[in-house]
């Protein structure tokens, strides 16, 4: 990665055969569907930030996740972004629209890849299985030029909860 690297979070939250998807209504992504996210502030910890980003974005407390993925973006409209990906297991509360995104529940057929970031058709099916990876996508603004994907073992995405396993550092 060259110069300053944005550091962010994805969460997805999938129950009953759906997950939620938002329309982010402004910022980074505005106008595709996507999982609650955003970046993470100073002082705050991936984790941390992912449950401030689903209250924030769509009005729920979020119980229990796992991480499941580590993505770096390279040169996504000229900006470098690391990502944690979240598949949130447990939560309360109902989705609502904010300011920032309108939520949906979408049926696990029906995901609107074609109205997504490029890369997300690559692994999203991933989170959805709860299989652990590592990935690098490298863009042109905002088409993807170049991927690579590494499956990680069981044993490597460590426990349901706060820790961070090494393997997605």
């Amino acid at each position: 990665m060259r110069g300053e690297v944005i550091r962010a979070v994805i969460a997805h939250i999938i129950r009953d055969g759906k997950i939620l998807l938002i329309e982010k209504k402004k910022g980074h992504g505005r106008g595709k569907w996507n999982g609650p996210g955003g970046k993470i502030e100073p002082g705050e910890s991936p984790e941390e930030a992912m449950v401030r980003e689903v209250k924030e974005e769509v009005g729920i407390d979020v119980l229990s996740y796992r991480l499941v993925g580590h993505i770096e973006f390279f040169s996504v409209n000229e900006e470098d972004w690391e990502v944690f990906v979240y598949r949130v297991e447990d939560f309360r509360g109902r989705p609502i629209e904010t300011e920032e995104a309108r939520p949906q529940w979408i049926d696990i057929d029906d995901i609107p890849y074609g109205e997504m970031w490029e890369d997300d058709r690559e692994w999203l099916p991933l989170v959805i299985s709860g299989r652990p990876f590592e990935a690098k996508f490298w863009f042109e603004g905002e088409k993807m030029v170049k991927e690579d994907i590494r499956l990680l073992e069981d044993n490597e995405s460590g426990p349901s909860g706060t820790d961070t396993p090494e393997s997605l550092i």
